[in-house]
């Protein structure tokens, strides 16, 4: 009987944050086009969550949380590796003896090894480390990386960076920070985001689709009214970093939402990273949706409160792209939430943090619509409101460059497929 190739993958996961899971199901669906029977480990922060949303006897969900990278993983993949060199087979318990099996592990986390992320920083190494020690092969697909300037993130970069198989810069920024360290050029490659491949029939669960339904009709109605429409997706990350006048980030959203009201518009308010029974605020923006509908509802007046619309509701990465895409703008403080609007041509601006909005937003010209969160209420209702009033043109200059940004995310699953997936039915490369 012929076994099944076994592929792992870190980074990923369904229930939380909607950008890991259109990643996720985008890479399976990928490889599946080359590999139907190809059998997925996937090692998920959420590995009680995660099967109850997906049933399928080729997605096996193992527990990808920090503690059993750190405390287990790892010091097990060590002890088998200096056992073997003595010709000692030690047996692996099934979440690493799946990753054993696997002809390579894709870790798809969205920005790692980068300045200032130093608890995020020791993850990066330790979801990686066990499969090195195992000798499975490494493919760090597209992702933020850099800068490397903080000695200690530049060392472990240095280290682990050149043993990957593969690394896909997600941009120019990041392949100028992977230049810094002398990497092999042959090692990496620039690609855009695996999202920007997502497809609707890509995905694998289903969540409060008639509530979905419910809000899509309400927004076909709003549509017949000729109001345009603005979606703003939020970020928890970002409310919590935001501190202070200057960092009130609620209250830069509230005023992007009067200005929009204030011509007759509509605004939609919906997650890309949901966890609606918990209140942790880590892949959760939930929290700061209701705590943004709260505010709303002491500082904004009645007839502009009529015109929002709440998401406050768990919906998957396809849920998002159905609504994001009934809409004629898009604002959002999620990278992925970005990379949504962008693939539905939907003009998208962001207010963010890092690099890594403005890297790929630079793929379509559109690295002038990113504002930092701490920049001041003033100059961000600006930008929004040169933003609001272009829409028509920023969406028509979007429909130019979408093509030729696929085509670039592509690359990687076609160096992917043809060299690990595609090469034969078992083993390693």
């Amino acid at each position: 009987m012929e076994k099944h190739r076994e592929v792992a993958i870190v980074g990923g996961s369904i229930w939380g944050n909607r950008g890991a899971e259109a990643m996720l199901v985008t890479t399976i669906a990928q490889i599946r086009k080359v590999g139907p029977d190809t059998v997925f480990n996937v090692y998920t922060i959420y590995p009680e969550r995660d099967p109850l949303l997906v049933s399928n006897e080729n997605i096996r969900f193992l527990s990808g949380k920090p503690l059993a990278f750190g405390l287990i993983y790892f010091p097990l993949a060590v002890l088998h590796k200096l056992l073997s060199l003595l010709g000692v087979k030690l047996p692996l318990p099934e979440s690493l003896a799946r990753m054993k099996a696997s002809c390579c592990l894709l870790d798809m986390g969205g920005i790692t090894f980068s300045d200032g992320r130093t608890l995020q920083l020791l993850y990066n190494v330790f979801s990686i480390w066990p499969a090195m020690l195992l000798d499975v092969p490494v493919v760090k697909l597209s992702q933020a990386m850099g800068p490397f300037e903080q000695p200690v993130n530049r060392i472990l970069a240095r280290h682990f960076l050149p043993k990957c198989d593969r690394v896909f810069a997600r941009g120019e920024i990041t392949a100028e920070h992977l230049r810094t360290l002398n990497l092999h050029r042959e090692k990496f490659e620039r690609a855009a985001d695996i999202a920007f491949l997502f497809q609707p029939e890509d995905s694998l669960s289903e969540e409060n689709e008639y509530k979905l339904s419910e809000l899509t009709v309400k927004l076909d109605e709003r549509r017949d009214d000729d109001a345009g429409i603005l979606s703003i997706i939020p970020s928890s990350l970002v409310f919590n970093r935001s501190a202070g006048e200057a960092g009130d980030y609620a209250a830069k959203l509230l005023a992007i939402i009067a200005a929009a009201c204030r011509e007759e518009s509509h605004v939609v308010v919906l997650p890309n990273a949901s966890r609606a029974s918990s209140s942790k605020v880590m892949n959760n923006d939930l929290v700061v949706i209701v705590a943004l509908r709260d505010r709303a509802a002491r500082d904004l007046p009645p007839e502009i409160m009529k015109k929002l619309l709440w998401v406050d509701f768990d919906i998957n990465a396809r849920g998002v792209r159905s609504l994001v895409g009934k809409t004629d703008a898009l604002v959002t403080s999620r990278f992925h939430g970005m990379v949504a609007g962008l693939s539905l041509c939907v003009p998208t601006m962001v207010i963010g943090w890092s690099h890594k909005y403005r890297e790929t937003l630079a793929d379509f010209g559109m690295d002038g619509y990113a504002i930092n969160y701490e920049a001041g209420l003033d100059q961000t209702l600006s930008l929004f409101r040169g933003f609001w009033q272009d829409r028509e043109q920023i969406k028509s200059q979007l429909e130019k460059s979408i093509a030729v940004v696929r085509d670039s995310a592509s690359i990687q699953f076609e160096d992917l497929c043809e060299r690990r997936i595609d090469g034969g039915s078992t083993g390693k490369i």
